[in-house]
């Protein structure tokens, strides 16, 4: 069985597997805040599935626990610590990891707000995350 990228089924699998992942744990023992994942220029298969122009994810992490995650229909439903703002097809080339979330970051292809600084030196908890990710069984709808 697969599950729907970004679907409310993929994000309850997801934040399970993110809690039960040790590597992500240990490097995200430290980190203290939400992030907001806005996901634009969906395919036309994606935004007919989720009836939505974008996807809005909120995660509230907490010392390499997901406590919480929600899919939002404004950026103004919730307070986030780091939004990270990014097209669909960059995002499926970071959960599949084919493109590390630093890099994307960098080159501009990932657009960070907030605490940007504590994401970038916080990169093994970044990877750990995206790592998490490779573990659900996705399907990606174009």
């Amino acid at each position: 069985m697969s599950y729907i990228f970004g679907s409310k089924e993929w994000l309850d699998y997801f934040a399970k597997v993110l809690n039960e992942d040790e590597n992500y744990k240990k490097a995200a023992k430290d980190w203290e805040d939400s992030i907001m994942l806005v996901v634009n220029n969906l395919p036309p298969k994606v935004k007919d599935y989720f009836k939505k122009e974008e996807l809005i994810v909120w995660f509230d992490l907490w010392h390499g626990q997901c406590r919480k995650v929600e899919i939002l229909n404004s950026q103004n439903e919730r307070n986030a610590g780091i939004t990270l703002i990014g097209s669909y097809s960059t995002i499926k080339k970071i959960a599949l990891g084919n493109l590390s979330p630093t890099v994307a970051v960098m080159t501009g292809q990932l657009k960070a707000k907030g605490n940007v600084m504590k994401l970038i030196t916080n990169a093994g908890a970044s990877s750990a995350f995206v790592n998490s990710i490779k573990k659900v069984p996705t399907q990606f709808l174009e």
